[in-house]
């Protein structure tokens, strides 16, 4: 009888944690904040703190790689402060090499990873937003990446955007491809996409900002606006509005758990007290 019900039943769900915008460059937290494990999986989804603090960086990622099966981690904007671009890509790829991570960090820059035993993948990049041409002035007033990040600029941050929205379109294409011609096993939503900018305008910031002169440096609206087909992708994670959400859009699931600015020893500030969607959750475990 259990052999009978084995062949029935459905493989138990993969769990991942995920977690952004932790913000240890924000008095030096990487030694002290700490993780417990919720899941097989820990996906860091940008902003956890700036790749100049090398050291500091890589002992916080030391002590979760022997805890979880891997670490998937996002470039945010915040990693590269201090730093260019080429170069903060370059120290992001030292720490996936690390001997001591043991493999285990996964550095998601415009990366597909295959879930062993099953017919998950987790795609992940950065995803710049796409800034508009009638924003581009404030936005370089207000946003301090162009002030922060050597040598960047409006063009490079559009030119990123595009880089990886194309990355990203390539794959859902090849993804489906590989499964033409056998009808019999279509890919179903099974798609995990990771990125650090939001894939909507709308719900992913704090209603007050949303329509924001600038709000084209955070959000962009890929799910319904730039013309992808997202048919097989069931969870999008994201960080970068500092607002914890939780929605459906085009059938994808949206979410995000951002921890934001949050001194030491201060308690973090809670969005609505009342609305466990909107507070970050340390433990926070979405399921595939």
């Amino acid at each position: 009888m259990q052999k009978i019900r084995s062949l029935f039943s459905k493989p138990p769900p993969h769990s991942f944690q995920i977690l952004t915008d932790l913000h240890l460059e924000v008095g030096q937290q990487y030694s002290t904040f700490e993780i417990p494990p919720s899941a097989p999986y820990l996906i860091l989804a940008g902003d956890i703190g700036r790749l100049i603090d090398y050291t500091p960086y890589l002992s916080f990622l030391a002590r979760q790689t022997p805890r979880f099966q891997k670490v998937f981690l996002v470039l945010g904007n915040h990693e590269f402060y201090g730093l260019s671009f080429p170069a903060g890509l370059q120290q992001a790829r030292n720490l996936e090499r690390e001997p001591v991570l043991n493999q285990k960090l996964v550095l998601l820059h415009q990366t597909r990873f295959d879930v062993p035993g099953s017919e998950i993948w987790v795609l992940g990049c950065t995803l710049w937003s796409k800034i508009r041409d009638d924003a581009r002035e404030v936005v370089r007033m207000r946003v301090k990446d162009f002030e922060m990040i050597t040598d960047w600029s409006v063009a490079n941050h559009n030119a990123a955007y595009e880089a990886d929205i194309e990355w990203l379109k390539g794959q859902m294409t090849d993804i489906q491809e590989a499964y033409k011609g056998n009808p019999k096993k279509q890919p179903e939503r099974t798609t995990l996409i990771v990125t650090h900018h939001a894939p909507s305008v709308q719900e992913t910031a704090h209603p007050q900002h949303v329509d924001n002169a600038w709000s084209s440096a955070f959000a962009t609206d890929v799910l319904n606006g730039d013309g992808g087909d997202w048919s097989i992708v069931k969870l999008w994670v994201f960080g970068h509005t500092h607002f914890t959400t939780e929605f459906v859009k085009e059938g994808v699931r949206v979410v995000s758990n951002q921890r934001g600015y949050v001194l030491p020893g201060s308690v973090q500030k809670m969005e609505k007290k009342r609305d466990k969607k909107r507070v970050f959750d340390v433990r926070k475990v979405v399921y595939m």
